[in-house]
């Protein structure tokens, strides 16, 4: 089994923390990108989250499969964008939850900036 662990170029800040890709319960090596993971046939309860301090967890997500002799899985985990959304696990491409909330959050930091301009550059000629 194959799990691709992505994360979104705005949420650059989650490169930091290493991902924990836990398989019936036991821990399995995680790192960003592709993972490769044996696994006996038969059925599997596979979770992702990224480790944090508050919450606990980010982006948990959480899925059962189930694999026949011989069969190669391919599978795709996406981080949220927005810490306290779930991740997005199945089979490529998942959506990029929380993307809502990350851009209209960066669209209201721009524009609280561009306000802060124009009343810096009101005051500067005012003063004038």
């Amino acid at each position: 089994m194959t799990i691709d662990v992505k994360r979104h170029w705005l949420s650059f800040m989650l490169a930091m923390i290493t991902p924990k890709i836990v398989i019936n319960g036991r821990q399995a090596p995680g790192r960003w990108g592709r993972n490769t993971i044996p696994l006996p046939p038969g059925q599997h309860h596979l979770h992702v989250h990224l480790p944090y301090l508050l919450p606990p967890q980010i982006g948990p997500a959480d899925l059962t499969i189930w694999l026949q002799p011989g069969m190669a899985l391919e599978l795709e985990y996406r981080a949220p964008m927005w810490t306290f959304f779930r991740g997005a696990l199945g089979p490529a491409p998942q959506p990029w939850n929380g993307k809502g909330c990350a851009i209209t959050s960066l669209a209201l930091a721009g524009g609280m900036l561009a306000l802060l301009l124009v009343l810096i550059v009101v005051a500067v000629v005012s003063a004038v």
